[in-house]
């Protein structure tokens, strides 16, 4: 097996107890490639969520971090393997054009594009080689903004400054490389995909304006009546996130146990 290039290579040999390699290797981006981030999904409590290789499946331009819910943003690549099949049925020639992917290597920067930090993440997935002459494509998902980077005073000072102050939020922009080996044994690594994203508190919580109108916004309704059949039944038939606090919003009445889901009533009037 070829070694993976450059700082891949320094990452991973931390990771297998300092294991050297010493064949060349070509460096390679076009041979993988990022399609897109999958939109999030919405689904039925109990459901798993199933992302597919089908291009056409909807996708986002930026995302969305709320902390209330994650300490990491993990989004879904449609990674893509434009690679030449090389195996032939007729003749004794195995098929070598397979990746594997093995990781990814992620840097972070604000929106001036000052970077704060970069790191190797693995992941897996395998990408068959081209079908006729349509790259296939497996998503992939992988940590892109780690908690340290989340949860930084630089970003924390803006989206949680106070009980009094306002929140705001931190744009982040993600560039994310994956890399891995053909079944042939060559090293392969993808160029650079951006992706920005969106750090808040409390920007994903639903509130719906019939939740209670004798009090002001935002409130829960549903959450004095956490008693009522009624009020139990409608929130397990809504739909959930897939990663709640991750580009799409949760209703409040489905995440009661997290403070902003469920902040104090100011009555409407005297």
């Amino acid at each position: 097996m070829k070694r993976v290039c450059g700082h891949i290579l320094a990452g991973l040999t931390v990771l297998v107890g300092g294991a050297s390699a010493t064949t060349a290797c070509v460096h390679d981006d076009s041979t993988i490639f990022v399609f897109d981030v999958l939109a999030p999904q919405e689904v039925s409590n109990g459901q798993l969520c199933v992302y597919t290789n089908d291009t056409t499946q909807p996708y986002i331009s930026s995302g969305v971090a709320d902390i209330d819910f994650i300490d990491g943003y993990q989004p879904e690549y449609l990674v893509g393997n434009q690679m030449v099949p090389q195996g032939n049925p007729q003749t004794p020639q195995n098929e070598t054009s397979y990746v594997q992917i093995q990781g990814a290597v992620v840097r972070i920067t604000d929106s001036g594009g000052h970077q704060l930090t970069t790191f190797t993440r693995l992941t897996s997935g395998t990408i068959p080689p081209l079908s006729g002459t349509t790259p296939s494509f497996v998503p992939i998902g992988v940590l892109t903004i780690d908690h340290d980077t989340l949860f930084s005073q630089a970003v924390l000072s803006v989206v949680d400054p106070g009980p009094t102050a306002p929140r705001g939020t931190v744009r982040l922009v993600t560039y994310v490389r994956f890399f891995g080996t053909t079944t042939g044994g060559d090293s392969v690594e993808s160029g650079e995909f951006e992706f920005p994203v969106d750090v808040c508190k409390g920007c994903l919580i639903s509130f719906a304006a019939q939740d209670d109108s004798a009090y002001a916004a935002p409130n829960c309704g549903l959450a004095d009546m956490v008693n009522s059949a009624t009020s139990t039944t409608t929130a397990q038939s809504l739909p959930v996130p897939c990663t709640p606090g991750q580009d799409i919003p949760i209703d409040c009445s489905q995440c009661q146990s997290v403070p902003d889901c469920n902040p104090p009533l100011i009555a409407v009037g005297p």
